[in-house]
């Protein structure tokens, strides 16, 4: 998913943009598998609006609601359910 949402199809990513990528992924992983405390920060942190999401998005070359349309796509589904979509 994160993959997908590159700055151009043509533009190669940046070590920043994959740094950045990485502390999104970990974050979606962190909200999809934790328990509930963690689980319910790294969805606060995902979906309220914050200057600081919108500014790692931006580092890593990600806009902010395309990335959420992702999300609202996975939302409610089961960790089982979103393996063929992991893959």
């Amino acid at each position: 998913m994160i993959g997908q949402m590159g700055p151009g199809s043509n533009e190669p990513l940046t070590l920043e943009n994959r740094m950045w990528r990485v502390v999104i992924a970990r974050t979606i992983q962190d909200w999809l598998s934790k328990p509930l405390g963690p689980k319910r920060e790294a969805e606060r942190y995902l979906f309220q609006d914050s200057a600081d999401l919108s500014w790692v998005c931006e580092s890593a070359g990600i806009k902010v609601m395309q990335l959420r349309t992702c999300l609202n796509t996975v939302r409610g589904r089961t960790l089982h359910d979103l393996l063929p979509i992991a893959a």
